[in-house]
């Protein structure tokens, strides 16, 4: 027993304890959490309160009927949603980790990062104009409360310009591809890269440049994905694919050396494809659409394995990511039960969390 008569394990104990509190100390400055505890705040002002008496309080004070707080749960839900993926979208295009970093933004700086932000909900992911709305509305709500003076860039034309949106299609994926690959190529190899890359990877856009090719183990691995989660996509089932991704890699990784990549989404990737889709005669609605494409045909593959191969392929998929033997069982178990393990599969590979999301994507219902 050391000096003092402390016992060693409950020492060491102790030590991890303070260590895990300066992580989650960290972790709660970092600049999405600031968003998010922001919002809360509103929410925690408003909730209970009438809207309509704090609106007509505004307008015999400013002549206007705008609130500060948030009155409803479900918009409270929705804008901390918004303001997670703000808050990623800063940290993966600008650097902005922490509340510090936001602090130091001028307000002509944080109006560019907002206009790129809608910028690349549009041309990414194809947001369609309802959604875009909310998020509009979610930023100049929460942001506004931090920096009030970026009010005034939430004019009519630039709230016009932002929420310029796809109408909500039925289909999320390009009837033609393969004619929209041909016109990239034709037009820009380095965009047709790109999409090639989506396509083969099921990769959301800011991940393309993150993909890494494990040879030994026939995947990519992407690290850091949304939400911070690292992502593996197998090609036991398509090994010419993996030679492609090597191929098209080549070309990604040769002209970063000469341009970043957000220089080349926003001056040459998203141009090329819009131009590419016009071509095609196919509405364009953003560079997403090739992540879905990916999983639907990457479902058609691994719905035909027999039941007994899918089940070892989603335990490897599992088991490669960490999850212990108590976690798998209780994961197999369940997808058994609903009869998704398919589903299951292809949600591991996109990198989400939630079945239903990933049913979405392959135009499934719920079971």
């Amino acid at each position: 027993m050391p000096a003092g008569g402390v016992c060693l394990k409950n020492f060491f104990k102790e030590v991890d304890m303070r260590k895990e509190r300066r992580r989650e100390r960290g972790r709660h400055k970092r600049v999405q959490y600031f968003f998010i505890e922001t919002a809360k705040a509103l929410f925690d002002a408003g909730n209970g309160k009438s809207k309509h008496l704090d609106m007509q309080e505004s307008f015999e004070k400013n002549k206007n009927r705008e609130v500060e707080a948030i009155y409803s749960y479900s918009t409270y839900s929705t804008y901390k949603e918004v303001m997670g993926k703000f808050g990623d979208f800063l940290h993966e295009e600008y650097g902005i980790n922490y509340e510090k970093d936001f602090r130091k933004l001028s307000t002509d700086q944080l109006f560019e990062c907002i206009d790129h932000y809608f910028e690349v909900q549009k041309n990414d992911e194809g947001l369609a104009k309802k959604t875009l709305q909310k998020h509009v509305a979610a930023i100049k709500k929460v942001i506004g409360a931090i920096v009030p003076e970026i009010k005034s860039h939430f004019n009519a034309d630039n709230r016009m310009r932002w929420t310029n949106g796809t109408e909500k299609q039925d289909c999320d994926r390009y009837n033609r591809p393969d004619v929209i690959i041909e016109n990239l190529h034709r037009i820009n190899q380095v965009a047709e890269a790109i999409a090639q890359l989506q396509r083969l990877t099921g990769a959301r856009i800011g991940d393309v440049k993150k993909i890494k090719i494990d040879e030994e183990n026939n995947r990519v691995i992407i690290e850091r994905s949304k939400g911070g989660r690292d992502r593996s996509v197998y090609f036991d089932y398509f090994k010419e694919d993996l030679e492609k991704v090597k191929q098209y890699k080549e070309v990604l990784d040769k002209a970063l050396e000469q341009k970043s990549f957000s220089e080349i989404r926003k001056n040459e990737y998203y141009s090329a494809l819009k131009l590419a889709c016009k071509k095609a005669g196919e509405p364009y609605h953003g560079s997403h659409a090739f992540r879905y494409e990916w999983a639907q045909n990457t479902y058609e593959v691994i719905k035909e394995l027999p039941r007994v191969e899918q089940a070892e392929f989603y335990i490897r998929i599992l088991e490669e990511r960490g999850k212990s033997t108590k976690d798998i069982i209780e994961a197999l178990d369940d997808v058994r039960k609903k009869d998704a393990i398919c589903e299951a599969i292809i949600s591991e590979e996109l990198g989400h969390s939630r079945l239903d999301i990933s049913r979405e994507y392959l135009k499934l219902k719920g079971k």
